[in-house]
């Protein structure tokens, strides 16, 4: 049975709507694709703009509709925020951005497919108080990219107070293994060139913490270089690193503007290890390398997360040479023969030696020492080099808002040691030190084969204390007060040379020649010198030997670096050839010079003029008896 045809009115009102609806669809086709979309650029800045909390402002906007959406933007301006007079922060002369439309209204969650970045340039600023321009009072938009492409970027980087101005180009590639990202600096940084290139994952990888970021970075700053290479599981949150870091140049104190941590002075360097990060701390394990003529062992963490970045470790040396811990008394590291030295560090080295000085006057850089907080333990097993007496070396140093600690201090010296504790406060760009060092059964042969006089045996004990205010050691020195006691209580021997240079002995240089024993028995000895504004006053110095009393005082001037002895041996028993004149030992600590006290040319002349008047007469000057059998030292200064 054939249905109903429509009524006339019915099949008007379809028709009516269809063709309505008709219109409508090319209406809205034609009004989206003929649209200007810059009708819509107001209300994009003003979200983006609340977004980044700072003013973006946008030169024109286009849309190209359909399944995969994709928008435009040109001339794209990211202002500083308040404070910053220089250029925009950012300026993209085209952005685009695809997106699935349905998935946005669907999820109501904007999710790029792409961003690409065309010829990007960033500004970025750093005040002298620490403020950045990158900062902003806003929370930064984070969308679910897909892809992030940079195509001809640049970043110029200004920060004032670490005096770095860096130029650098950065760029993403599509290779086999994936999307990187290349990034290539040149410029200044504390006052020194520095250039680096680096390579990593693609950018959006770095928020993926399944899958490890490959990190390939070299740096050069001056002298100072730094490669870093390996992989991070989670970049943002720096967690999960396995990487291997390798910190090599000619002195440390030169990575102070690139780590942020002060160190002294050091010969040449190249140490390696591991780098992690756990719990926003960074671990630098498994140390190896060499400083100077040093190798050096051990592993550092540093805390960055307080308002001074906190290093604590344990570093060990098998084999030391001393003089390339000079930087840590303010004096010049290293030697002129020590492996990788700079030409610079050369003539440093023997200017040094050549200099008439030979305390320390290094200044003690306050600011340098207050950037970070260090708490480090070190051991030396073996002290190697020449005119070395010491076998080991242990210290363990605490700076805490500027304030040094150095306890225990300690140097082994066969069976006993040199050992101290050593307080540093800082007062302005001064420093208040008090410093007490205890002697404990130094071998005095030892001592003696180290500075070239000859052999002998027993042992010193003493003890120093010295507090003071300067800004070297050599200031501390020139304006401190304290003491100096030694002594030999257990008495020992020393060789006749020693004794000799200390009384004109005729008869002992005739003994010598036939044979007879060279060595003179010590029963005991003792100095003690009383420090007042920087002079070494003696109080009491005597050496009692089997046949000999060598008495003395004198005074040292640490501030001038001169010394002024006076030595008198006097035989114990009648002798004939014996000229017991004081010698004066006097002049530089660096040049001192041994000479007969000034009645030497008397006494010498007169025993010249009766030479020649009456020649048997001439032995009478030296003709003396002597003070006493078994006269003994004052009661030896135990240690404290």
């Amino acid at each position: 049975m054939p249905l109903p045809e429509p009524l006339p009115g019915r099949r008007f009102r379809f028709l009516y709507l269809g063709g309505a609806f008709a219109i409508l669809t090319v209406a809205i086709g034609a009004l989206i694709w003929f649209w200007d979309w810059n009708w819509l650029r107001p209300v994009a800045e003003a979200r983006l703009s609340a977004a980044l909390g700072r003013p973006v402002t946008l030169d024109r906007l286009d849309v190209s509709p359909g399944e995969i959406t994709g928008i435009t933007a040109y001339g794209v301006r990211v202002a500083n925020p308040a404070g910053f007079s220089g250029g925009d922060f950012v300026t993209i002369p085209r952005l685009s951005v695809t997106f699935d439309p349905i998935a946005w209204l669907r999820s109501g969650q904007l999710a790029p497919r792409t961003i690409e970045a065309e010829r990007p340039e960033i500004n970025i600023e750093q005040t002298c108080g620490g403020q950045g321009n990158w900062i902003t009072p806003g929370t930064s938009p984070s969308l679910p990219v897909g892809a992030l492409i940079i195509r001809n970027g640049a970043a110029h980087v200004h920060i004032v107070r670490e005096q770095s101005d860096v130029i650098m180009s950065i760029a993403t590639s599509h290779t086999a293994n994936g999307d990187v990202l290349i990034v290539d600096g040149k410029g200044t940084h504390a006052r020194q060139p520095i250039a680096f290139h680096a390579e990593g994952g693609a950018v959006l990888a770095l928020r993926d913490a399944t899958t490890p970021y490959p990190i390939d970075f070299q740096l050069s700053n001056g002298q100072t270089h730094i490669t870093l290479k390996g992989h991070i599981r989670d970049p943002l949150a720096l967690t999960g690193a396995d990487l291997n870091l390798l910190l090599e140049g000619p002195d440390m104190a030169l990575l102070l503007p690139l780590l942020g941590i002060a160190t002294p002075q050091t010969p040449s360097y190249r140490i390696g290890g591991r780098l992690d990060f756990q719990d926003g701390q960074f671990k630098f394990s498994g140390i190896t390398g060499r400083v100077g003529s040093s190798d050096l062992n051990g592993e550092l963490d540093v805390d960055p997360r307080g308002g001074r970045t906190i290093l604590t470790g344990s570093l060990l040396s098998h084999r030391v040479d001393l003089a390339d811990l000079g930087g840590f008394i303010g004096s010049t590291p290293g030697r002129a023969t020590t492996p990788g030295q700079t030409a610079k560090q050369v003539q440093e080295v023997r200017r040094a030696e050549a200099s008439p000085k030979l305390l320390p006057t290094k200044a003690i850089s306050m600011p340098k020492v207050q950037a970070a907080d260090i708490h480090l333990t070190y051991r030396g097993e073996k002290i190697i080099g020449a005119n070395a007496p010491f076998d080991s070396i242990d210290a363990k140093m605490d700076i805490a808002g500027g304030h040094i600690h150095v306890s225990p201090l300690r140097l082994g010296i066969g069976g006993g040691s040199l050992s101290g504790t050593i307080d540093l406060t800082p007062v302005g760009d001064e420093v208040d030190a008090d410093a007490d060092v205890k002697a404990e059964h130094i071998d005095i042969g030892r001592l003696l084969a180290t500075a070239g006089l000859g052999s002998g045996q027993g042992s010193i004990d003493g003890t120093a204390s010295v507090k003071g205010r300067g800004t070297s050691l050599s200031g501390v020195l020139a304006h401190g007060d304290g003491a100096m006691r030694v002594a030999m209580p257990h008495g020992g021997d020393v060789n006749s040379l020693l004794v000799d240079l200390m009384g004109v002995e005729l008869g002992r240089a005739l003994f010598a020649a036939i044979g007879l024993p060279e060595k003179e028995t010590i029963s005991c000895a003792l100095a003690d010198f009383v420090l007042r504004r920087g002079v070494l006053a003696s109080r009491a110095l005597e050496v009692n030997t089997t046949d000999h009393v060598i008495t003395g005082g004198g005074r040292i001037d640490l501030s001038r670096e001169v010394l002024e002895i006076e030595l008198r041996t006097d035989p114990k028993h009648f002798t004939i050839g014996s000229l017991p004149t004081p010698i004066l030992i006097s002049g530089a600590f660096k040049d001192p010079h041994y000479a007969p006290a000034p009645d030497f040319v008397v006494r010498g002349g007169a025993a010249l003029g009766l030479g020649i008047l009456f020649p048997p007469a001439a032995v009478l000057p030296t003709i003396q008896f002597g003070v006493g059998e078994g006269s003994p030292c004052a009661v030896p200064v135990k240690p404290r």
